[in-house]
């Protein structure tokens, strides 16, 4: 299954979360992670991301924050330094998933 790009909503307002990164990270990957759950797939079977941020210098926080969500086995990245995005965000990730039936076919 496919997720296209998610900026960081806030859940409680459905506003984009004016945060530090780190936080709008977060918020993006519990986004995702509720995003596969209800289509019948988790975190755990992500084969691919695809992460757009605006600061090159925000790579290793963003890895760190990654490391939580996909502790084992994490799937394979890009990393995509963007200039700026429309709305007040500085990070959005997509990413291709197999559904649970597809492991248990």
């Amino acid at each position: 299954m496919y997720v296209s790009g998610l900026p960081p909503f806030d859940p409680a307002t459905g506003q984009v979360a004016d945060a530090p990164l780190e936080r709008q990270t977060e918020l993006v990957l519990d986004q995702l992670k509720l995003c596969l759950e209800t289509a019948g797939s988790s975190l755990d079977h992500v084969l691919k991301c695809n992460v757009y941020c605006t600061s090159v210098e925000k790579f290793a926080a963003v890895n760190a924050i990654h490391a939580r969500y996909f502790p084992k086995d994490p799937p394979a990245r890009i990393f995509v330094c963007v200039p700026a995005w429309p709305g007040r965000f500085d990070i959005e990730i997509d990413c291709i998933a197999a559904l649970r039936t597809a492991f248990n076919a």
